[in-house]
């Protein structure tokens, strides 16, 4: 770019394939960033058929001198780097081609034709990770080659960081959460996605109030750019709003549940507490009320040592059995996920969804271990409420919380006779108040299924279609064994061996 016949007005940093760089030749589109759903600038070259994905590096208070002739007022640095376009579709394949065909149409949609491809080259492309029938014009996503294909983007990375986990962590930044969990099962990694700054905290300067022009905050495309002097007034905000709220609004019943809990960490653990719950209003409403300071705690709560935020409900006519309360519960759930800052509305999928392993209750990129305690509980149940008669209690306790502890990794083992990690004796703790919860045989199971625990703790009552098939076997002496991990090759069970034994397998394929 010659700066006698043009004068710049942005300044890139480009893939070195594309210098000397003709911003003419670019196509710039918006589309759905595949982790965040975000609206996110990228731009096509039709020559070479590259998606380039645009990120927006913003800081205050800058600008750039060019060629000792000209000042750009706009400080902000584009950086214009290749994306594959598989990442730009997995979440169309995740959600619509995983288990059946569909039609390739259904996946090379109307909103992705922005890019102008032809659909040869995007299908030649989809080839390393889909089944496709070309006769038929139908696509079905191969999970095997995408985690073959996923393992090679993260080897090509870990030449260039410092470990795999590193590498494993960046190429999360592109997957939807279904698909970093099924990563992490099938390759045993445990990368830790994260993001800097919620954007939240953008949602909740702005609803406060506190931005003055001249302190206009500008964000990138992932939200991570914003000044510290923003940073500084946003926690003094939040610290002098904790100390008013924790005055005005403490619980009225829930220190008899964190005094008298089992748990090791309830005593000292410090929760960040919902408005007062109002009997003359709506539930709608009430989540009005509550929905700033929710939006707040997520904000900061990487940077203060909160455990968790807690709602504090009214026992009344709406809460009167476990099932009015669970309707209570979901209608907050859904509340909050529909106004959750980045869009990601984790409640607007299915019902049975939400009852699966893999979904995971999220705001604000925050993601949550929900408990709940009511009066329903019986003295013997680990979800007793100590007494707490009037109210019913919803805890949302940040994942990272469990880190901060220091908390081991989950297990179905239990040292029972000599506890020695916290885990063990917290387990101990509640067995020998006679509130012993059920420790699965999997580490792999539906978070929503704790969320409100059944009034039977007895594994042995029957209460899923499913508890009823193997109850019913057991009784007439047919009982089948049962894994203890949900995944395994189908074609073990086709043809059972005579022994009935997990370690025997009929290898008719051979």
């Amino acid at each position: 770019m010659s700066s006698s016949t043009l004068i710049p007005d942005r300044v890139f940093i480009v893939d070195k394939r594309l210098v000397p760089i003709d911003i003419k030749q670019f196509h710039f589109i918006q589309f759905s960033h595949p982790r965040t759903k975000q609206k996110q600038s990228y731009a096509i070259d039709h020559q070479s058929k590259t998606i380039f994905e645009l990120i927006q590096c913003t800081r205050s208070h800058s600008s750039w001198f060019i060629n000792d002739e000209h000042v750009l007022p706009d400080g902000s640095l584009y950086i214009i780097t290749p994306i594959n376009l598989i990442f730009l579709l997995l979440p169309s394949l995740w959600s619509h081609a995983r288990t059946n065909f569909v039609p390739i149409t259904t996946i090379i949609n109307d909103s992705f034709k922005q890019f102008e491809l032809d659909d040869d080259f995007i299908i030649e492309k989809l080839h390393s990770i889909c089944n496709i029938d070309n006769e038929k014009q139908l696509i079905k996503l191969n999970q095997e080659n995408l985690i073959v294909w996923l393992h090679d983007r993260i080897d090509r990375l870990k030449k260039h960081v410092k470990d795999e986990e590193h590498a494993f962590d960046l190429v999360c930044e592109y997957l939807s959460d279904d698909i970093v969990e099924q990563c992490q099962q099938e390759l045993k990694l445990h990368g830790n996605v994260h993001y800097d700054i919620p954007i939240g905290t953008h949602y909740l300067l702005k609803k406060r109030g506190s931005l003055q022009s001249k302190d206009e905050i500008k964000f990138s495309t992932n939200d991570r750019d914003l000044s510290e002097t923003t940073i500084a007034h946003a926690k003094q905000i939040l610290y002098e709003h904790f100390f008013n709220v924790s005055q005005s609004s403490m619980p009225h019943e829930f220190h008899q549940i964190q005094n008298k809990s089992d748990c090791i960490f309830a005593k000292r653990a410090r929760f960040w507490n919902a408005h007062h719950w109002l009997e003359n209003v709506s539930i709608e409403e009430n989540c009005e009320r509550l929905l700033p300071s929710f939006i707040l705690f997520c904000a900061f709560v990487k940077d203060i040592s909160l455990d968790g935020y807690l709602i504090e409900i009214t026992h009344n006519h709406l809460t009167a059995t476990l099932e009015d309360f669970g309707q209570v519960f979901k209608q907050i759930l859904r509340f909050l996920s529909d106004h959750d800052p980045v869009k990601r509305h984790c409640m607007n999928v299915t019902p049975s969804r939400i009852g699966q392993t893999g979904w995971v209750f999220e705001f604000d990129r925050v993601t949550f271990f929900i408990t709940t305690f009511t009066p329903h509980y019986p003295e013997t149940h680990p979800r007793y409420a100590h007494g707490s008669k009037n109210y019913c209690h919803i805890l949302f306790q940040p994942e990272l919380s469990f880190l901060r502890h220091d908390l081991p990794d989950d297990t179905p083992e239990t040292n029972w006779k000599e506890p020695v990690t916290s885990r063990d004796k917290i387990r101990v703790a509640f067995r020998k108040h006679g509130r012993e919860y059920p420790i699965r045989p999997t580490i792999y199971y539906p978070p929503a299924h704790d969320m409100i625990r059944p009034l039977k703790t007895n594994w042995k009552e029957p209460v899923t279609s499913r508890d009823k098939i193997r109850v019913a076997f057991r009784k007439h002496g047919r009982e089948y064994p049962i894994r203890p991990t949900i995944y395994y090759p189908p074609a073990h069970d086709m043809i059972r061996p005579l022994s009935n034994d997990l370690e025997d397998i009929v290898e008719w394929w051979l």
